[in-house]
């Protein structure tokens, strides 16, 4: 009896396969999210000078979620957000000043209280925050000001 087999993927076939499938959905969500929107008028162009909470989870348009896989700074200056690098594909750091936010507080029935961050340039893409990291984030936005004291 004569089976004809295919011989599976080779492994660099694989993992390239592998690369072109994380590549094309981290860039999805990218778009579906709005964080491409956010990138094109917002896009971080330096370093961030501040400090910074690693692992955060944001809300953006469309139910789109990024739990504890975004790193969220402040200072006086305004506000930094960043993708964990293995999703960064698509997601260039964002840097916001604190002239073009605009904040609304609310509450969800099963998610709990949160705080939607708006920005003058793309208003149609929020940031919604849970209300303690929106508290942590304002905090260190005192912090960093001249001649803050505790």
């Amino acid at each position: 009896m004569n089976l004809i087999q295919c011989a599976p993927f080779s492994v660099p076939a694989q993992v390239l396969f592998f690369i072109i499938i994380w590549v094309g959905v981290c860039k999805l969500i990218s778009v579906v999210g709005g964080w491409n929107i956010l990138s094109r008028d917002y896009q971080a162009n330096s370093a961030f000078n501040g400090k910074k909470m690693w692992l955060k989870s944001v809300g953006l348009r469309r139910w789109m979620n990024y739990n504890n896989c975004i790193t969220v700074g402040a200072n006086k200056y305004g506000l930094y957000l960043s993708v964990f690098p293995l999703f960064r594909v698509g997601h260039p750091p964002l840097f916001f000043p604190w002239t073009d936010i605009s904040t609304e507080e609310g509450s969800r029935r099963f998610f709990g209280d949160f705080v939607k961050f708006t920005f003058t340039r793309q208003p149609d893409v929020p940031v919604i925050f849970p209300q303690k990291l929106a508290a942590k984030i304002f905090e260190l936005k005192e912090e960093s000001r001249p001649g803050y004291q505790p």
